[in-house]
């Protein structure tokens, strides 16, 4: 029976992905006025202040090489989705399921498709393990009796065995507003979702209050099946501003977990 479908220590902290949004923009300041190493001058206090708006930490096992050695191929866990805001009144509790197992599908997908991005032979460093496709994945666990939000519940070396893979990711998405928006990922949420999830307003729905601020906290490890050791984990805060299009806010997310993945050449 195929799946339901939705319908359509650790290294130090880092704080340097800010810089890159802020160069171009001081560079063509600088080109617009004279004296441009003032113009940077001014600018730079601001760059540091905005400095933690994204943050990030990564590990990677001493023994990764031991542990991760003869592995063939990995699977993408559905994303774990975990809504720290005011629950929104005018949405059912199967309304507001229905919307975080559609996120859930729509990370999931972008993640992997970010890792076969970075598995590119042109790319200077690429990575060099096969990835289940996660629309196996998902129709296994279907067929082992576990539906997405089910599979959040599992120890990840047990859905591993269940999976026929040698590790997985598992990743838990922490964040205060609902996705709604994920048509570009073939999901479709119903119009009646759509309009009472945003006012009338494709997007995110914001609750009363929420302004622009770490909103989105994103932990992705990836868990041997033979043991269920660590074998490498990232976290990822970022501030996200809310009127951006959905996928452009998921696509930031996944990329900066992909940034470090292991299994490179």
């Amino acid at each position: 029976m195929p799946a339901p479908e939705i319908e359509k220590s650790p290294e130090p902290w880092h704080s340097a992905c800010f810089i890159e949004e802020c160069q171009e923009e001081m560079r063509r300041r600088e080109n617009k006025e004279t004296g441009g190493t003032t113009m940077r001058a001014r600018l730079l206090p601001l760059v540091l202040l905005l400095l933690p708006a994204c943050t990030a930490v990564d590990y990677q096992s001493p023994q990764f090489g031991e542990k991760a050695y003869g592995h063939q191929t990995i699977a993408i866990l559905p994303f774990e989705m975990v809504f720290t805001g005011k629950m929104p009144t005018r949405l059912t509790p199967d309304q507001i399921a229905h919307i975080e197992e559609a996120e859930s599908l729509a990370f999931q997908t972008a993640f992997y498709n970010r890792l076969l991005n970075q598995s590119s032979a042109r790319k200077k460093h690429p990575i060099r393990i096969e990835i289940q496709p996660v629309e196996l994945t998902n129709q296994i666990l279907y067929d082992s009796g576990l539906d997405l939000r089910e599979s959040w519940e599992v120890p990840p070396e047990e859905l591993a065995r269940i999976l026929g893979v040698d590790a997985v990711v598992r990743t838990s998405v922490h964040k205060a507003r609902y996705l709604s928006d994920l048509a570009s990922y073939g999901i479709d949420l119903g119009l009646y979702v759509l309009y009472e999830a945003t006012d009338g307003e494709a997007g995110w729905l914001v609750p009363p209050g929420l302004t622009k601020t770490h909103d989105i906290w994103a932990d992705s490890v990836l868990v041997s099946a033979e043991d269920g050791h660590l074998l490498w984990k990232v976290a990822v805060e970022r501030a996200t501003d809310w009127h951006r299009p959905a996928n452009d806010v998921v696509a930031g997310i996944t990329k900066k977990l992909a940034k470090k993945f292991p299994y490179r050449g």
